[in-house]
């Protein structure tokens, strides 16, 4: 993925002078200028994209939905890492990027929730077929979901180890599922830890 596509066929735009402001190793910067196609009425978008890795998957990353069963009960989940851009922790979903060599969602999904937990899928239930973005309005960023299953009883599941890159710092959080947005709600009340918009909103669907 990463490279933008091509724009729709009813593209209700004319897209013209397209240039790469700025290129660094995980970040490209582009400005287009656009036209609303009938008028006269014109502008200039700032957009931010991931420099192409050569992956085929349609996805930039993939999200992992991981539920843990262990001792009669289930859990999900998730990491807790510092975000620089935000200066805050924040409770995301266990996720990576998907690597050039990588054959499927699966593959990514189940390697990175791995490296970063240390949890050892039991079952694989779906996954999404393609990317969704993430911000389309200020990027072309997209990660597909894979949802899985964790058997916390399993020996393989009993002392996990995480295999995190020098630079990484993510803690492991379990979660008892029915008490997800509770424990959200409760854990960013100092303003210290923020969620993920897609964490946050899965919890408050679980209320429908």
């Amino acid at each position: 993925m990463s490279d933008i596509p091509e724009p729709a066929l009813d593209c209700p735009y004319e897209l013209t002078n397209e240039k790469t402001v700025f290129q660094g190793k995980w970040l490209i910067t582009k400005q287009v200028d656009f036209k609303l196609r009938g008028t006269q009425n014109t502008g200039i978008w700032q957009s931010a994209h991931r420099p192409s890795r050569g992956n085929t998957l349609n996805a930039d990353g993939v999200d992992i939905i991981a539920t843990l069963k262990k001792d009669g009960k289930k859990y999900f989940i998730l990491i807790k890492q510092y975000r620089i851009p935000i200066r805050r922790w924040i409770l995301e979903f266990p996720a990576g990027l998907v690597d050039a060599s990588d054959k499927s969602i699966e593959e990514t999904g189940v390697r990175e929730l791995k490296e970063e937990t240390g949890y050892t899928v039991t079952r694989v239930i779906r996954h999404t077929t393609k990317g969704q973005f993430l911000n389309p309005g200020f990027s072309s960023d997209s990660s597909a979901f894979l949802l899985v299953e964790v058997d916390g009883n399993d020996p393989i599941n009993q002392n996990p180890k995480q295999v995190l890159d020098t630079d990484e710092n993510i803690e492991v959080i379990l979660v008892e599922c029915d008490k997800l947005l509770e424990y959200l709600d409760n854990v960013t009340k100092d303003g210290q830890v923020e969620v993920t918009s897609h964490v946050y909103s899965f919890a408050l669907a679980r209320l429908f």
